[in-house]
C-alpha cells in the first residue's frame, strides 16, 4: 500500500514537473526523504537502566519496571 502510493506521488510528481518545464527526474531525488517528514514517536525510557523504545511497551523487557516518557523523537 505505502509502494503504491509512493509509485502514484512519484508519477504525479513527475507530471508536474514535465508540465513546467522542470527536469522530472527531482521527484525521485524527494522520495527519500518522505519518511522525515511523517510523525514523530514518543521515546518511553526506563528510569532504573535507560532502555529506550518508540514502541508500545509499558515495562522494560530488562528489569520489569514501568517505562516513562514524554519525549518526542526527531
Amino acid at each position: 500500500m505505502i509502494a503504491g502510493g509512493l509509485l502514484a506521488g512519484s508519477l504525479l510528481l513527475s507530471a508536474v514537473f514535465w508540465m513546467l518545464g522542470l527536469p522530472f527526474f527531482i521527484a525521485f531525488l524527494i522520495i527519500p526523504f518522505i519518511p522525515l517528514f511523517g510523525k514523530q514517536r514518543e521515546v518511553r525510557r526506563c528510569p532504573v537502566c535507560g532502555w529506550e523504545t518508540t514502541g508500545s511497551e509499558r515495562f522494560c523487557p530488562y528489569d520489569a519496571t514501568p517505562l516513562s516518557g514524554s519525549e518526542r523523537r526527531e
